[in-house]
């Protein structure tokens, strides 16, 4: 059976929808039990207006290693991203090599500097570009798409326990509670190698689709059908506040980021309006 992520992939098809707006939220808090933020969002909005960048980092480490490891993270991508952009159309290519390069970065950083030895962060990134959604991530901080009223997870977890229910050890259900839940696999600085979850085809966008990216500190603690719930009734920035806001008012156990891009219809005076002549 193929991973429930694997449905939404479709190859690029040339009825791709071309005249659509792109809304985006973005929220980061640090929680109620933690004492810094080492989450880290980020996102570029290039000049056509229908392409984007964005990215969620949650950085682990001691003495705020965890929050330099996924402020590189993000600031390394971006950086490499948008450095390649204009040179290539292999938009998949591009996502890997900036985590590769993010990764050899943050490694580098921890070999040379004793206080952060050590430190990691997860990434996931999503690219909407020319009616395509790219994506890629290492460790568990998730990507999610609502299309209708279908909300699933696109990103896979590297984690032990994903890895378990992968090999049919362990059912979805036992895994939701299993202590280690969060062992992570694969993470950005901790090994010169990294796993990379990236589909070789984009997911061609639909208008309404509706992504959210997030860390641990959200999804630990507010179930799918909320985030749907909140999604549909909300733009993407009152979403991402009421969504950050719920997992605190359950206890904040962690640090809480969400970023929502929606896909949605051009205002009619954005609109090209065809020349007519008398």
């Amino acid at each position: 059976m193929k991973p429930f992520w694997k449905q939404f992939i479709s190859p690029p098809q040339p009825s791709a929808i071309s005249d659509y707006a792109l809304e985006i939220g973005s929220y980061s808090d640090v929680g109620r039990t933690r004492s810094i933020n080492q989450d880290q969002l980020g996102y570029v909005r290039f000049a056509n207006d229908q392409t984007v960048l964005t990215m969620v980092a949650d950085g682990m480490g001691g003495h705020r290693a965890g929050e330099v490891a996924s402020q590189v993270a993000v600031a390394t991508f971006q950086r490499l991203f948008v450095g390649q952009f204009s040179d290539s159309n292999d938009y998949r290519e591009i996502l890997v090599n900036s985590t590769i390069a993010a990764n050899r970065e943050i490694y580098q950083l921890a070999q040379d500097f004793p206080e952060y030895q050590g430190m990691g962060t997860t990434l996931v990134a999503l690219a909407i570009i020319n009616g395509y959604a790219y994506y890629t991530n290492t460790g568990d901080s998730r990507l999610y798409c609502l299309r209708k009223n279908d909300y699933r997870q696109l990103s896979e977890d590297h984690t032990l326990v994903a890895d378990m229910v992968n090999k049919g050890l362990l059912t979805p259900a036992a895994a939701e509670n299993h202590p280690d839940k969060h062992i992570i696999t694969s993470a950005l600085g901790t090994h010169g190698k990294l796993k990379i979850s990236c589909p070789n085809q984009p997911l061609a966008i639909e208008m309404g689709d509706c992504f959210l990216l997030c860390s641990d500190g959200l999804y630990d603690l507010v179930k799918d059908d909320e985030m749907r719930q909140t999604l549909v009734a909300n733009s993407a920035q009152q979403a991402c506040e009421q969504l950050v806001g719920l997992a605190n008012a359950r206890g904040g156990l962690d640090n809480i980021s969400v970023l929502i891009v929606k896909i949605l219809a051009k205002p009619i005076s954005a609109r090209r309006v065809p020349i007519t002549r008398a």
